[in-house]
């Protein structure tokens, strides 16, 4: 899966870490393959080193607040993977919606319900 998305996002990464890779053999999968596909999706998007960390595949996230609802859960992960996917393409909404895997209508869409900065816009022009 690494490689695979790796590739489609114009990413290259050396594999995980020791942390990593001892967090994904420890983890006992309920969602099976599915659930691993996503996780590493997600953290080939997020990632900022050469290397995938228990942090990028969300393992180190427990120690946070626990969310009120699923729908603040939701909002949440958007917003964090849209303004991360977004500055990672540089803000470049094709490229962005792309490597999501949704439209570029649909982007457009979640930007402004999450009330995030629509791309490209920027408030010196104002």
């Amino acid at each position: 899966f690494l490689n695979s998305f790796s590739y489609k996002n114009w990413r290259q990464f050396r594999g995980f870490t020791t942390q990593a890779r001892a967090e994904l053999d420890a983890y006992t999968w309920p969602g099976n393959v599915r659930e691993l596909e996503n996780r590493i999706k997600r953290a080939v998007v997020l990632a900022e080193g050469n290397q995938i960390t228990a942090a990028d595949l969300g393992f180190e996230e427990s120690t946070e607040k626990p969310l009120k609802s699923l729908r603040e859960a939701r909002e949440q992960a958007e917003r964090e993977i849209i303004e991360h996917t977004l500055a990672v393409y540089d803000n470049n909404v094709s490229h962005a919606a792309a490597a999501l895997g949704i439209s570029r209508p649909s982007l457009y869409s979640l930007v402004k319900k999450l009330g995030l900065p629509e791309p490209g816009k920027s408030d010196l022009n104002a």
